[in-house]
């Protein structure tokens, strides 16, 4: 599989003399060097899970020089974290982890930005807080939270950075399901790519159960916290479709190719009769220009034609300018089991935005969770202010 070397961050503010000499020996990397930490410092990256992955993969971004780590996690230190989750220390028994872990980081590198998030990942919360950054980093140890993050992530088109450990085995790797084309990656995957279905809960040993090494999670922690800093500073070959597995008694590694699968099957659709004045779109037409919306809405209105034109941005937005005959659903919520109301399954579905980079993602993401019949409005509804209702203010 193709993987790029192109940066995925910008170069941020220029270097102060304090950040020159704590990253001095970073920056005589070639692969690295000023520009690239530079990268380092605009990225934004969020921790899902301050445990034991989350510790090796903070404290090494942290030292890196991540200008700012989001961690996400809802538990508190206990005593018998600490044999693994070596971001704490005794005296942290009984903080909240996201807040012990983000003072852990401020002292070791007051030069970033550290934010705890003391939140349990539910689907009302899960884009809102992967739409922030740059890179996800999955440290989390059960399986309903990793699908839900990764879906979020895949929707929005974020680099997935995943790994996973129990007793004295680990694997890591990188899905990004929809990379943009600047990413250079002609072909993206996904979780369901290598882990078709989400497995039951009661299926999946825990490392409460099982046991785990705590130097087998810093392995694999310190491989995740590589992949991020390769994918932000752009070099090397990443991970993307190559899992990693690690046999911490026989001191193997070994990897395993893997790349997109093509047995999804859509939910099935019921086919309903447009009026023949309106264009019959082509099945893999993915988006619709806003003259075909004008003229479809038409046909609705006179009972000749069935669709949801729905509204993903935000509320804020909605009330600044909106299209008459189409329903708010932000895309914080279109993971949420309540959105099946507005679109059904068997729904012809036409999403919008504020231009049109958001509602071609939900649409990518909807078209592979069961939705058969979705496209996206080009140009969003700036370009139906301009090209069709000039009084639908523009922002």
């Amino acid at each position: 599989m193709n993987t790029a070397r192109r940066p995925l961050i910008s170069p941020g503010r220029d270097l102060t003399p304090a950040e020159l000499t704590r990253y001095a020996r970073q920056l005589s990397l070639l692969q690295i060097g000023v520009e690239g930490q530079r990268r380092l410092k605009a990225a934004r990256v969020l921790v899902l899970g301050a445990g034991g992955l989350g510790s090796p993969v903070l404290t090494s971004l942290a030292a890196a020089g991540v200008g700012t780590i989001g961690i996400v996690d809802s538990d508190t230190v206990e005593d018998s974290n600490l044999q693994r989750q070596t971001i704490f220390r005794t005296a942290d028994v009984g903080l909240p982890k996201a807040v012990a872990a983000a003072a852990a980081l401020t002292a070791q590198n007051p030069l970033i930005t550290v934010t705890p998030l003391v939140v349990r990942v539910t689907a009302e919360n899960v884009l809102a807080l992967v739409a922030d950054y740059d890179v996800i980093i999955d440290g989390t140890d059960n399986f309903e939270t990793r699908y839900l993050a990764h879906d979020a992530a895949a929707l929005l088109g974020k680099p997935y950075v995943w790994g996973s450990v129990l007793r004295f085995d680990g694997q890591v790797t990188l899905f990004w399901a929809t990379p943009p084309a600047s990413s250079g990656i002609e072909t993206g995957v996904s979780l369901r790519d290598l882990f078709a279905d989400e497995p039951d809960a009661a299926e999946g040993e825990s490392c409460a159960i099982a046991g785990v090494l705590g130097s087998v999670c810093q392995g694999i922690g310190a491989a995740m916290a590589t992949e991020t800093v390769k994918l932000i500073v752009g070099f090397g070959e990443i991970l993307l479709g190559r899992l990693l597995i690690n046999d911490g008694v026989d001191a193997s590694w070994r990897e395993i190719r893997f790349g997109p699968k093509s047995t999804h099957t859509p939910a099935p659709a019921q086919v309903t009769a447009d009026v023949p004045a309106v264009a019959p779109q082509r099945a893999d037409a993915p988006s619709v220009t806003p003259e075909e919306v004008r003229d479809l809405l038409a046909a609705r209105d006179n009972g000749e034609a069935h669709f949801v034109l729905v509204d993903i941005r935000e509320p804020w937005e909605h009330d600044v300018a909106a299209i008459d005959g189409a329903v708010l659903l932000p895309m914080s919520q279109l993971m949420a089991e309540s959105s099946l109301e507005v679109i059904p399954y068997d729904a012809r579905v036409i999403l919008h935005c504020h231009h049109d980079t958001r509602s071609a993602s939900a649409r990518e993401y909807l078209a592979q969770h069961g939705w058969s019949d979705i496209r996206f409005m080009s140009g969003g509804i700036d370009a139906w202010s301009r090209t069709i209702d000039a009084a639908v203010p523009r922002y």
